[in-house]
């Protein structure tokens, strides 16, 4: 879509901040005002609409694109998305070991132990581990601590939570990285160390290094969204 409007303004209420296109409020794709909660992330937005010189493309604006899956997405869904999460806790990657590389297990153990030490420890989750692909559980009570976490969290902090947990494949990370205990690239590299220690024995494909660029940055992005909150 070419870009349609000429000028980009705040428009602030009690709801919140709204992005105004020639005195329009922006609306997502499901016709939603999007309302963010800060003044700095709607000024973020802001220029993200401002920037566009000539198509609008959602690639370019992700602070706008993270705040439309928070309205069109979180915020309609938030109880079948807890219980995703609730339910995803069995499979954390932080709990599946490496069976037959002896190397590979010693760098799980410890980069990995910490933070499920972290988990149990500040969150009360106390997650059993597994070597190879050997399934683990967790029972309804370590499901309902996942629940009572995130609860609390607003739409908008549950939505950089979910997307830092279903990139990573770990809650553990979510929940870690939510409560501001590492940062993006601690995400990336702690979530794919199986990959990225394949890569330093065996080298990176072309593709796979895209898929790893791209997650990366979208990391960094949520990383960014969840700053200006």
């Amino acid at each position: 879509m070419k870009r349609f409007y000429k000028d980009v303004t705040v428009k602030t209420s009690e709801s919140g901040h709204q992005i105004c296109l020639d005195g329009r409020p922006v609306r997502s794709p499901a016709k939603a005002v999007v309302v963010l909660p800060t003044q700095a992330l709607a000024e973020a937005v802001q220029a993200e609409w401002q920037a566009v010189e000539d198509e609008i493309q959602p690639e370019d604006m992700p602070l706008y694109s993270m705040a439309v899956t928070v309205t069109d997405r979180v915020t309609p869904q938030r109880k079948a998305l807890v219980d995703e999460l609730a339910g995803y806790i069995h499979d954390d990657v932080l709990r599946y070991r490496s069976g037959d590389d002896m190397d590979l297990a010693s760098q799980q153990t410890e980069i990995w132990d910490p933070w499920l030490n972290w988990a149990e420890q500040a969150c009360g989750l106390r997650l059993l581990t597994t070597a190879g692909l050997m399934p683990v559980s967790a029972d309804d009570a370590t499901e309902h601590i996942v629940r009572n976490r995130l609860q609390p969290l607003a739409d908008a902090q549950f939505g950089c939570l979910y997307r830092v947990a279903t990139l990573s494949g770990s809650v553990v990370l979510g929940l870690a990285f939510q409560g501001r205990h590492l940062g993006a690239d601690e995400v990336f590299e702690t979530a794919f160390l199986d990959e990225l220690y394949q890569n330093s024995l065996w080298g990176t494909d072309e593709e796979a290094a895209d898929r790893q660029v791209a997650i990366r940055s979208e990391l960094k992005n949520v990383e960014r969204f969840m700053d200006m909150l």
